[in-house]
This record gives C-alpha cells, sequence and structure tokens, in this order.
C-alpha cells in the first residue's frame, strides 16, 4: 500500500513540474518540499535496501565465494 502512494507522489511531482504555475508561490513552495520528501524518502530505502543485502549476504555466507 505504501509503495503505490509513494509512487502515485512522484507522479503527482512530475505532472507539477510539467503544469507548474511558476507565479504562484504556494505551488512553486508545494513542488519544492514534495521533491525534497520523496528524494529523502528514496535515499533512506536505498539504504535500507543496501543494510538487507548486507545480513543476506553474511547470514548465506556468499561472500566467501568471491575469489
Amino acid at each position: 500500500m505504501l509503495n503505490r502512494i509513494y509512487r502515485l507522489f512522484w507522479l503527482v511531482l512530475v505532472l507539477l513540474v510539467i503544469f507548474l504555475d511558476r507565479q504562484n508561490h504556494y505551488w512553486v513552495i508545494a513542488t519544492i518540499l514534495l521533491l525534497l520528501l520523496l528524494s529523502t524518502l528514496a535515499v533512506l530505502r536505498s539504504l535500507e535496501s543496501r543494510n538487507q543485502w548486507r545480513t543476506f549476504i553474511k547470514e548465506e555466507s556468499l561472500d566467501d565465494d568471491i575469489p
């Protein structure tokens, strides 16, 4: 469920950037805040994924096979 909301926010961001009224300061600020929020979430998700893969590799001892 959260993954769909996350993807929907990216779609909303793209639409806001395409059809943005640059004279309306509220839309500009909202778009910048949404961009910062989504970028932060993307970085945090990638770091969490990296940590999960590291524990998986340690548990399965897959790094021993690499010469």
